[in-house]
C-alpha cells in the first residue's frame, strides 16, 4: 500500500513540477520583453535599443512607449472589440439553440453536422477565408451582393462578422453542446410531469446546470473571435490606407475608420517594417486576451474551458 501511494506522490510530483515549468517559462516569454514597451527616445539616444532593433531602424511612435497615443491604435482596438461584441453575441443568439437541439432531439444528418463543425475547429483560418471570397464572391450570393448594391468580402461590417463569426460559431458550439450533453434528460422529463411546460422545464432546469458550460462557450467563441487573423484578413484586408471617403459615416463615428482587426495590425506592421509597433500590439492582445479569460473562470466556466 505504501508502495503505490510514493508512486502517486511520484506521479503527482513529475507533472505538478512539469506544469510549473511550463508556466514560469510562459510568464518569462512576455514577461523578460516587457521592459521593451516602455522604451522612450532617451532610450534611443543612449543606443539601449539599438543593439536589439539595429541602428537604421526608425522607432515608430517611440515605439511601446508611445503607441497608445497613435489613433489607428484606438480605432483598431474599439473596430475589434464592437466585432467581436456583435459576432459573440450572434453566435450565442445562434448557437446555444441550435446546441440544444443537437443534444436533444434526434436530427437527420446529426453526425454530419457533429463532423462539420469538428472539421471547421481544425481548419486554418486562411481556408476558411478562401472558402468565404469564394462563396460570396460566385453563384447566388454574388447576385444577391450586385442586387443589393454592396459588396460582403473586404467590409468592415458585415464582412468582419462573417470572417469572425465561423471559427467563433464552431467553437462556441462544442461547449455549449457539450453542456446540454452534460444535464440528464430526465431532469427535464421530471420537470413536465410536475406541470412545468417544455420553455420552463429549460429555463428553470436545464439552463441552471449547464450554465457554466454556456459560459465557456461564450468564452470560446469570444477569444476566438478576437484572436482570428488569416480568415479576416482574406475575407476583408486591411484597411488603414484607404482614404476616409471608403468609410461610412457610422463607421467614422464610431472611430473604426482607417483600421484594423487588432491581430490583422500585428501583421500589417510588422510587414510594413514597424516590428517594434506590431510587437506592442501583440502585447496587447495577451492583456486583452489574459483578462477576459480570467474574467470568465472567476464565474464559474473554469472546468469547461480546459
Amino acid at each position: 500500500m505504501s508502495g503505490k501511494r510514493s508512486s502517486r506522490n511520484l506521479f503527482n510530483l513529475f507533472f505538478t513540477c512539469f506544469a510549473g515549468l511550463l508556466f514560469f517559462y510562459s510568464a518569462y516569454l512576455f514577461l523578460s520583453n516587457l521592459d521593451q514597451l516602455f522604451v522612450d527616445q532617451a532610450a534611443v539616444q543612449t543606443r539601449e535599443i539599438t543593439d536589439v532593433w539595429g541602428e537604421d531602424r526608425e522607432i515608430m511612435n517611440q515605439f511601446g512607449g508611445g503607441f497608445w497615443k497613435d489613433a489607428y491604435f484606438w480605432k483598431s482596438l474599439n473596430l475589434t472589440f464592437a466585432i467581436t461584441v456583435l459576432t459573440t453575441f450572434i453566435a450565442a443568439v445562434l448557437g446555444i439553440p441550435a446546441a440544444y437541439g443537437l443534444s436533444r432531439y434526434k436530427i437527420p444528418g446529426k453526425s454530419f453536422i457533429d463532423v462539420l463543425f469538428s472539421s471547421l475547429m481544425v481548419m486554418p483560418g486562411s481556408v476558411i477565408g478562401i472558402c468565404l471570397i469564394v462563396m460570396f464572391n460566385y453563384g447566388p450570393l454574388w447576385k444577391l451582393q450586385q442586387a443589393l448594391g454592396f459588396k460582403f468580402a473586404h467590409s468592415i461590417f458585415p464582412g468582419m462578422v462573417i470572417a469572425s463569426l465561423v471559427l467563433s460559431f464552431a467553437f462556441g458550439m462544442s461547449a455549449w453542446k457539450a453542456a446540454f450533453d452534460s444535464v440528464n434528460p430526465r431532469f427535464e422529463q421530471i420537470a413536465r410531469s410536475l406541470g412545468s411546460n417544455r420553455y420552463r422545464a429549460f429555463r428553470t432546469v436545464t439552463l441552471p446546470l449547464a450554465k457554466s458550460g454556456i459560459v465557456a462557450g461564450i468564452i470560446l467563441a469570444w477569444t476566438r473571435a478576437m484572436a482570428e487573423f488569416s480568415a479576416v484578413l482574406f475575407f476583408c484586408g486591411t484597411f488603414r490606407e484607404l482614404p476616409p471617403s471608403r468609410f461610412s459615416d457610422l463607421t467614422r463615428t464610431l472611430q473604426m475608420d482607417q483600421a484594423d482587426w487588432v491581430s490583422v495590425a500585428v501583421w500589417a506592421q510588422v510587414e510594413f517594417g514597424n516590428v517594434e509597433y506590431g510587437f506592442a500590439l501583440a502585447f496587447v492582445l495577451v492583456i486583452v486576451g489574459g483578462i477576459s479569460v480570467y474574467a470568465m473562470h472567476r464565474i464559474g466556466a473554469k472546468g469547461y474551458v480546459w
